[in-house]
């Protein structure tokens, strides 16, 4: 949990307890997230064992604990509901329980992991609207932060993704608009002016490692 916080940047005595609870009917899928979090009482037997945690994972567990801190201001339903929840799951695992994603969830297994990707750099080029596998997986310490000490936040999807593209932007220290416009956001050009004084990332390629490099400078 305290790793849960941590990636939400929120105090680590959450306001509201994260509960989960086990039953032979529930009303959705094995696991659902919520107030309770709910799962089957099947594989209620997962959350009593230290050991497997250890070396197989809680992927599904912490996947609905990810839901519980999403927010709509980042949030574009319904395209990003099953992915933004995902960084939650791959932190907790690769930060707190030592493990690497591919060995914990079949989407990141190495051997298909080209596929997916290709998968998904096809769907962005051709501005396909569900972008669930296509996440970046970094610096969202800085972004949450930001977040939180905002207000009176757009509800449309198409102001709130500029409203990321340039907080996004400001937290790394790059002119992201680029990158978000290469995969098919629908930046603004008023986004883009109030950006114009950041420096710029041109390629799709830059931006990862020069992301990384600007956070843990």
């Amino acid at each position: 949990m305290k790793g849960v916080a941590d990636l939400a940047v929120i105090p680590q005595k959450f306001i509201r307890k994260e509960r989960i609870v086990a039953d032979v009917q529930i009303s959705a899928g094995w696991l659902h997230s919520g107030y309770p979090i709910m799962m089957h009482s099947s594989i209620g037997g997962e959350l009593f064992n230290p050991e497997d945690a250890r070396t197989k994972g809680l992927w599904g567990e912490v996947h609905e604990l990810g839901h519980n801190q999403q927010r709509t201001c980042w949030e574009f339903s319904p395209h990003t509901t099953e992915a933004t929840c995902n960084l939650w799951s791959v932190y907790v695992h690769e930060e707190v329980l030592g493990l690497n994603r591919a060995k914990v969830t079949f989407s990141f297994l190495t051997d298909t992991r080209p596929q997916r990707l290709s998968i998904c750099v096809a769907h962005c080029s051709s501005k396909q609207k569900n972008k669930n596998i296509c996440i970046i997986l970094t610096l969202y310490f800085l972004v949450f932060a930001r977040y939180h000490d905002m207000r009176n936040f757009p509800v449309h999807n198409e102001e709130k993704m500029n409203l990321y593209a340039e907080t996004f932007s400001k937290a790394t220290e790059m002119n992201l608009t680029g990158f978000f416009k290469a995969w098919g956001w629908p930046i603004k050009p008023a986004t883009e002016e109030k950006l114009n004084y950041i420096e710029k990332c041109f390629t799709l390629t830059q931006v990862p490692e020069a992301c990384i490099h600007k956070c843990y400078r």
